[in-house]
C-alpha cells in the first residue's frame, strides 16, 4: 500500500512541476520574447488536471480532506460505528460511480482530440481514472481499519 502512495505522491508532484514549468515558459515567451507557444497553456491545464486526482487519492489515504466533525465527534459506540460505515458505504458508491464514470468518458471521448498538443481528450480524463481508482482502493482500506476498529472495541457489559 505504502508503494501505491508513493506513486501517487511522486505522480502528483511530478505534474505539479511540469505544470509550473509549463506556466513558467509561457510567461518568459508571451510577456519577454513576445513570442506565445501553442502547447504549454494545453499542457499546463492537462497536468494541473493530474496534479489534482493523483493529489486527491494521496490525500484520501492520509485522511486528509476537509470533514466536517461535528456529530461524529459527539457520537460513540453503536450509533458513532453506524454513522462511519453509511458515510463509508456513500462515500464508497459515490468513489465507484466517479470510477466508472471516467472510464465511460475516456471511452466516449477517445476520438477527440486537443487543439495544441493534438492528442486524445481521453487522457485528461486518465488522471480522474487513476486518481478514483486510487481513492476506491483507500477507501476500502479505510473500510476494513473501522469494522476491524469495531471488533476490538470492549463491548458493554449486560
Amino acid at each position: 500500500m505504502k508503494t501505491l502512495v508513493r506513486f501517487y505522491d511522486l505522480g502528483a508532484f511530478l505534474a505539479f512541476a511540469a505544470m509550473m514549468g509549463c506556466v513558467l515558459l509561457e510567461v518568459v515567451t508571451r510577456n519577454i520574447i513576445h513570442v506565445p507557444t501553442t502547447w504549454a497553456e494545453e499542457l499546463s491545464r492537462f497536468m494541473c488536471v493530474w496534479t489534482v486526482f493523483l493529489g486527491a487519492a494521496s490525500a484520501w489515504y492520509r485522511y486528509s480532506h476537509i470533514v466536517i466533525n461535528v456529530l461524529p465527534r459527539r457520537l460513540s459506540g453503536t450509533p458513532k460505528f453506524l454513522l462511519e460505515i453509511l458515510t463509508s458505504f456513500l462515500s464508497g458508491v459515490f468513489l465507484v460511480c466517479v470510477w466508472i464514470g471516467s472510464a465511460y468518458i475516456m471511452y466516449i471521448q477517445y476520438e477527440a482530440k486537443t487543439t495544441a498538443l493534438e492528442i486524445s481528450i481521453s487522457y485528461f480524463y486518465l488522471g480522474l481514472f487513476i486518481g478514483a481508482t486510487g481513492m476506491v482502493i483507500f477507501h476500502g482500506r479505510m473500510i476494513k481499519e473501522i469494522i476491524s476498529r469495531r471488533g476490538r472495541e470492549p463491548q458493554p457489559q449486560e
